[in-house]
């Protein structure tokens, strides 16, 4: 064999290796720009299942349906979580297109009809005077609310009076609604434990899932899913005149609207909230291969004025070099099972 040719065979041979070693790349670059699409497409998935069905259920026991929109006291300090609405569900919109927040509510126990108060109560002086105490456990939380007060008041059920099986000894944070008289016929309303749940994109790309403890006024929660990019969220409401019979959703928006054409908002428009829409912007966790040329992601959101969906872009400039990743978007619309189905 001459050196001619051993260098043709060594020739040939770095060829073939050249060949094979530009394939074995690509196809690891193919694998895992597939991988972390799927991987983003997972998460989203996963967290817009679990978010799905807690919206589902947010309403649950919250009472008739005159005290939806009420001003929960829950204690009188001036801190930021001492009081809150009375809704199912509260969205925070994002400053500039930023992630929204999401807040659900609902009774923490089974949902039966309101207790009534068979004589005046004032706050922190006495017994609660109900007509009824069926389910009702010591330790549950009770809420009281008045037809034309805008305040409701959260109290915490000590005891039940002696003698009395409708009597109830409830505890009051100090200095909450000194003075505030709930009259006969107002509406004691067991919350048991509240179950009240916050979704909020952190400042790591994780959405967290928060629940409020109302007895230390703490949140606290974990990570349900990583490499999310954008959390957005809307109000689905029947803003057709007039009494309906048959609840559609004839606007999507960001915000409360004035859903009944009273020139207010007020309790009528939050009965008329029927669904929300939901998108989760998932980012892979590996860099894209190639030019930064990701495009914005879109998904169907409600015109600021006339409420019908169309594409809207979702903001994730906030990310450095947001371009040179790829996205996926998730989105749905969940019904709010328990105000469709209010009989009240």
């Amino acid at each position: 064999m001459s050196l001619i040719d051993l260098m043709v065979g060594l020739a040939v041979g770095m060829a073939a290796m050249l060949v094979t070693l530009n394939v074995a790349v690509m196809f690891e670059a193919r694998r895992r720009s597939v991988t972390g699409t799927i991987e983003a497409q997972d998460n989203a998935a996963y967290a817009i299942a679990l978010m799905s069905r807690e919206m589902r259920t947010a309403g649950s026991g919250l009472g008739p349906g005159e005290a939806i929109g009420c001003i929960v006291q829950r204690a009188a300090t001036g801190g930021v979580d001492d009081r809150f609405a009375l809704r199912p569900t509260i969205i925070s919109v994002g400053a500039d297109g930023a992630s929204d927040e999401l807040l659900t509510l609902s009774s923490g126990t089974r949902s039966v009809p309101a207790a009534r108060l068979i004589a005046p109560y004032t706050i922190d002086n006495g017994l609660l005077q109900l007509d009824t105490t069926v389910e009702l456990s010591a330790g549950d939380y009770l809420l009281l609310q008045s037809a034309g007060q805008p305040d409701c008041a959260l109290l915490k059920i000590a005891a039940f009076g002696v003698g009395s099986s409708y009597a109830v000894l409830p505890s009051a944070a100090p200095g909450l609604l000194p003075g505030r008289v709930f009259g006969t016929d107002s509406a004691a309303i067991n919350l048991g434990t509240p179950r009240y749940r916050r979704y909020r994109v952190d400042t790591r790309q994780g959405l967290r899932m928060e629940s409020f403890n109302a007895g230390t006024g703490e949140w606290v929660g974990a990570t349900l899913a990583e490499g999310v990019a954008s959390l957005q969220l809307q109000y689905g409401f029947d803003a057709r005149p007039g009494a309906q019979t048959l609840p559609q959703v004839s606007f999507w928006g960001d915000g409360a609207i004035d859903a009944d054409g009273n020139g207010v908002i007020d309790n009528g428009d939050w009965r008329r909230l029927l669904a929300l829409r939901i998108a989760i912007v998932t980012r892979s966790a590996q860099r894209k291969d190639g030019p930064c040329n990701a495009v914005v992601p879109q998904w169907l959101a409600g015109n600021a004025t006339s409420g019908e969906l169309e594409p809207t872009p979702i903001r994730v400039d906030h990310l450095p070099d947001w371009a040179c990743w790829r996205y996926r978007v998730l989105q749905a619309e969940v019904p709010l099972r328990n105000q469709i189905w209010s009989d009240d």
